[in-house]
């Protein structure tokens, strides 16, 4: 990946790319939180958001994967992007005309456009680079997407005191420079397709996993672990009820896991994970588990940004595992399923657990419904090493 060869050139505008894209979706994410919440003051409403998305990412999963192990992923990717940035377009102007529930159908197309951004990206990456220098790009591209994570919501709580139209008319003008530098990537080709693999139909990654019981048993422990331990989906009622901290701190709180994340993705980028990758997934995911519990009882502003980012930084070398295993292990010709079904295992999960910490704040208040999600994820961790042992004793990656 030396700097003045077309494969690292291309590279950058992937990562630009991408960076933009998640920026763009993460300002989102924070001004559709806050909006909703300030409409409402009803955490329930909270989790209709993730529900929204959630529920386009079943249907679509399978399609979403063949789809990217059919035709050109570049493609795919662009005509993501467009649609985010339509989605965008809409939000500014639907508060003006329905209300909350417009905003519902809004989010749930840009949840669909998703589906089929995150599995053709996933499988695009490997087509970039050396197989060689894959652990190498998989930690910058977790680093670029922890980047993202951190400046977006940050930005998005600063442009919100604008107005939420500030928000997104920003975001838009970022999907418009993610288009821009896909098209510049160029022609990477087509994908293998369906030569060479025994499981031909849409569902054909969730068999591929389903016979990779170490495939299957990171990605599992990871979708507990989220479901259950979803505190960014309450984090406007910690910053508005809780911290009182108002917009511009709930983007500090959702910037700070991904700030931890980035300087472990920097650091594994440097120096990747070379032995005892099983155990050091299972620690990662009790120690997430624990800092989501005292999160929860935390009632002081700087002490709960310490502990969401030692949340990300958990979560960050789980990632890089969990991507490194998903890639060296999967055939180019199954890479979109694979990446499609990883993507509701693991990114669609998290619409899942707002949605389940929205019920159970609502039921049981959001402090009880946050120790309560980083017991379960602490418990799955001690469980897994029992119940995967072949997990438990992964070695090399």
């Amino acid at each position: 990946m030396s700097s003045d060869t077309a494969p690292d050139r291309r590279f950058r505008r992937f990562l630009s790319a991408r960076f933009s894209a998640q920026m763009a979706a993460q300002m989102q994410v924070t001004a559709v939180a806050w909006q909703i919440y300030d409409l409402t003051g009803d955490p329930i409403a909270l989790g209709l958001v993730g529900l929204a998305q959630f529920a386009t990412a079943i249907p679509l999963m399978p399609f979403a994967g063949q789809l990217a192990d059919r035709i050109e992923r570049r493609r795919i990717l662009i005509a993501c992007y467009a649609v985010f940035a339509a989605t965008m377009a809409a939000l500014i102007a639907a508060p003006h005309l329905a209300g909350p529930w417009l905003i519902y159908a809004i989010v749930a197309v840009f949840g669909a456009a998703r589906v089929f951004e995150a599995p053709a990206a996933n499988a695009l990456l490997p087509n970039l680079v050396p197989l060689g220098a894959i652990k190498r790009a998989v930690a910058l591209f977790s680093s670029a997407n922890k980047t993202a994570t951190i400046a977006g919501p940050a930005l998005g709580g600063f442009l919100y005191a604008l107005g939420p139209e500030a928000v997104y008319g920003t975001a838009l003008l970022l999907l418009a420079f993610a288009v821009v530098c896909m098209i510049e990537i160029g022609p990477t080709g087509t994908p293998a397709g369906e030569a060479g693999s025994d499981s031909p139909s849409p569902w054909g990654g969730l068999v591929f996993i389903g016979r990779q019981r170490m495939i299957l048993a990171a990605m599992s422990l990871d979708l507990v672990a989220v479901v259950f331990a979803a505190a960014a989906g309450l984090l406007p009622v910690f910053a508005k009820d809780i911290l009182e901290v108002g917009p511009w701190g709930l983007g500090l709180l959702r910037s700070a896991p991904a700030a931890g994340g980035l300087l472990l993705g920097l650091m594994l980028a440097r120096r990747p994970i070379e032995r005892h990758a099983g155990p050091i997934l299972l620690a990662m995911i009790a120690i997430y588990g624990l800092a989501t519990i005292a999160f929860g009882l935390s009632t002081s502003f700087p002490l709960s940004l310490a502990l969401l980012a030692v949340m990300g930084a958990a979560d960050q070398v789980s990632v890089v595992i969990r991507n490194s295993l998903l890639q060296i292990l999967t055939p180019d010709a199954l890479r979109g399923r694979v990446s499609a079904a990883y993507n509701l295992f693991t990114n669609m999960s998290n619409q899942m657990g707002i949605f389940e910490a929205g019920i159970a704040a609502a039921w049981f208040g959001p402090v009880a419904a946050v120790v309560a999600g980083g017991t379960i994820a602490f418990a799955t961790a001690a469980s897994w090493a029992v119940l995967f042992p072949s997990l438990r004793r992964l070695d090399r990656l």
